[in-house]
C-alpha cells in the first residue's frame, strides 16, 4: 500500500500522522493482552478523537437496530459524533433491506451520528469514506481486509462487517446522516446461519486471537474521523485512491445485479462520485450507481 496521504489530515491530528500512515502502509505487530473493557468509561478513557465519542454514547443491552434508534435520537437534537451501541439487536439491517445476525457477544453493533454541510448527492460518497476507516482499523489487528464495491468488508473473500448510511432531509439539505457498521467479531463458523456459513467470517477467526472491543471500537473512531474530516476538506479522490487499494474486485470479471435486470462484464474501476464502472462484453461502459455486484466464478 503506497504512504498515506499524511499532508491532508486535519490539524488538530497532527500527532497521529506517523500513527496514520502506519496503519495505511503496514499492519502493526502489537498484541495487547485481551481484557475486553467494553463499557461506555472504557471506551472513552484513552480515546484520541476530538469528536466521535467524546459525546454521548448511549449503550443499549438488546435494541431493535442501532441505526433505527440513532435516527430516533438524532431527530431530538444529538449532536454530531454521538455513538449508539448494543450488545445485540433484534432485527439489525444492512443494504438492501438485508438481515444482520447480531447475537449477543457475537460482534460490534454501532451507529453514529453525522451532520455532514454536503448535499444530498454527495451522501454516497460517506459509504466509501466508512470502508476506508473500517479496512484500516482491521490492518491495524494484523488482519487483511478487502472492499467490496461500495462498502462490504470482507476477509479471503467473506463477509466480516456491513456498512449501512441512512439520510434524513430534504431535496437540496442533509439534516443528519446515521453510519451504521456490523461487525463480525468473536462468532465461531457454526454460529453462523447455516445459508451464511459458507460467506461468513469473523475477525478473530483471522486475527488467530481474541480482540478486545474497546481497542476496536477506539481505533475505529479514530480512523473515521479522520477519513470523515479529509472527506469534509474535499478530499474525496485521495479517499477513493486508498479505496481502490483494499477493492476486492476491479479488474475482475463480475455480474451486477439490478431491479431491471443483470449483466456481467469488466469492473474497471470507480468514478469520481463512487459509482461502479463495468465494462461489458461489447466494450461499452456502464456507470453502477445502485446494485449488488459480485465476482463471476472462473468457468
Amino acid at each position: 500500500m503506497a504512504d498515506c496521504p499524511s499532508s491532508l489530515l486535519p490539524n488538530h491530528l497532527t500527532i497521529n500522522r506517523y500513527y496514520m500512515c502506519n496503519l495505511i502502509s503496514e499492519p502493526q505487530t502489537r498484541r495487547p493482552k485481551y481484557r475486553d473493557s467494553f463499557s461506555i468509561e472504557g471506551i472513552q478513557a484513552g480515546l484520541k478523537t476530538r469528536l466521535f465519542g467524546k459525546g454521548p454514547i448511549y449503550f443499549y443491552e438488546t435494541i431493535e437496530s442501532t441505526n433505527v434508534e440513532a435516527k430516533r435520537l438524532a431527530g431530538a437534537g444529538l449532536p454530531e459524533g454521538a455513538l449508539i451501541l448494543a450488545e445485540s439487536q433484534s432485527r439489525g439491517k444492512g443494504r438492501m433491506e438485508r438481515r444482520w445476525a447480531s447475537p449477543k457477544g457475537g460482534g460490534l453493533y454501532l451507529s453514529v451520528v453525522l451532520r455532514p454541510d454536503i448535499m444530498p448527492q454527495e451522501v454516497q460518497k460517506l459509504t466509501f469514506v466508512a470502508a476506508v476507516a473500517l479496512a484500516c482499523t482491521l490492518r491495524e489487528l494484523d488482519v487483511q481486509p478487502q472492499i467490496k464495491w461500495p462498502n462490504d468488508i470482507l476477509i479471503n473473500g467473506r463477509k466480516v462487517a456491513g456498512i449501512l448510511m441512512e439520510l434524513t432531509g430534504g431535496s437540496e439539505s442533509v439534516d443528519f446522516v446515521i453510519l451504521g457498521i456490523g461487525l463480525n467479531l468473536s462468532r465461531s463458523m457454526k454460529e453462523f446461519p447455516l445459508s451464511i456459513q459458507n460467506q461468513a467470517a469473523s475477525v478473530n477467526m483471522a486475527a488467530g486471537r481474541s480482540i478486545d472491543r474497546r481497542e476496536i471500537i477506539q481505533v475505529l473512531l479514530l480512523q473515521l474521523e479522520v477519513w470523515y474530516e479529509l472527506f469534509l476538506r474535499g478530499s474525496f479522490e485521495s479517499i477513493l485512491e486508498v479505496w481502490r487499494r483494499f477493492a476486492d474486485m476491479l479488474g475482475a470479471r463480475v455480474r451486477v445485479i439490478l431491479s431491471e435486470g443483470s449483466m456481467e462484464g469488466t469492473a474497471e474501476d470507480v468514478a469520481s462520485d463512487g459509482s461502479l464502472m463495468v465494462r461489458d462484453d461489447k466494450g461499452s461502459i456502464h456507470r453502477v450507481i445502485v446494485g449488488d455486484v459480485v465476482r463471476c466464478r472462473p468457468v
